[in-house]
């Protein structure tokens, strides 16, 4: 594995085009910022063979950086992310792995979670949170009937809704490894056919808009995926229907919650656990053809 940090998204570019040229070729390279504060960003690329460590040189001194290369154990991740899942309680919730079956607490509403690669195993803080925010507003009498789940990793959070509500769950995941998740993880928690998983970016898969106006969005993301989607998400949410968002820093929500409230969207109810804030925010604005 090679890593480097570089002050600009150009640079960044540039070096990942040299990289992309290197003997041996790698495997796998990208770029992301580590601060929406700053202009750090991180390179990363693998190799299945050592890099060459000349032209790494040449690249260091080319763009005045430090780039590191470091060996990554070979691990079966997905064995070792079910050995390692523990259960973990949420209120009247409660996820476990398939490892723990004879561990069902017949007095919750049991979750059954075959992580694999993708996110969502209830152990994360903003995943926690989501939970959290939306049984907060079951326990206020608000009823939910259509869910959508945006960035649905493992589809625990779909889960929840579908199990606690009774309500028909449309998950939706750019990730093809975690769309299938999503979809074994329905099948093993007996979901029916009803509850849909599609592979796409946040509302644009075209079946989506199909499956009509939603009273309830969950949105556990990542700071810049949650700003660009707001115009989508208020053409796709109800009058009255509530957004959950998660995946940001306490400063990051401060600024998509302005970007939410001039698209119509009002604050009902916020959490903060560790450096991370999720918000649940109701929509006001007035519906437009989808």
């Amino acid at each position: 594995m090679l890593t480097g940090l570089v002050g600009s998204k150009t640079v960044a570019r540039e070096i990942c085009s040299l990289i992309e040229k290197m003997t041996p070729l790698p495997i796998g390279i990208g770029f992301f910022e580590l601060d929406d504060e700053t202009s750090t960003l991180e390179i990363e690329a693998y190799f299945k063979e050592k890099p060459n460590i000349s032209e790494i040189a040449l690249l260091e001194l080319l763009y005045n950086t430090t780039i590191k290369v470091s060996l990554l154990e070979k691990v079966d991740w997905i064995a070792k992310v079910q050995k390692n899942l523990t259960p973990i309680s949420i209120d009247n919730i409660y996820i476990h792995g398939i490892h723990h079956r004879k561990t069902l607490n017949l007095n919750k509403i049991n979750i059954e979670i075959q992580a694999a690669m993708a996110f969502g195993t209830g152990h994360h803080a903003t995943t926690r949170s989501c939970i959290r925010l939306f049984l907060g507003l079951t326990r206020r009498g608000i009823k939910f009937k259509n869910v959508a789940d945006i960035g649905c990793g493992t589809g625990v959070l779909s889960m929840v809704a579908a199990k606690t509500e009774g309500t028909i769950v449309t998950a939706v995941d750019n990730d093809i490894i975690a769309a299938d998740t999503a979809r074994v993880n329905f099948l093993s928690n007996k979901l029916s056919s009803l509850h849909r998983v599609f592979r796409s970016n946040d509302f644009r898969h075209y079946t989506v808009s199909t499956r009509g106006k939603f009273d309830l969005i969950f949105a556990n993301i990542l700071f810049f995926p949650l700003k660009i989607m707001v115009k989508r998400a208020a053409e796709a949410i109800k009058n009255g229907g509530i957004i959950i968002l998660s995946g940001m820093s306490h400063r990051q929500a401060i600024r998509v919650e302005k970007v939410y409230f001039n698209h119509s969207f009002q604050r009902v109810d916020v959490l903060r656990e560790g450096p991370w804030t999720s918000l649940a925010l109701r929509y006001f604005g007035k519906n437009t053809k989808y």
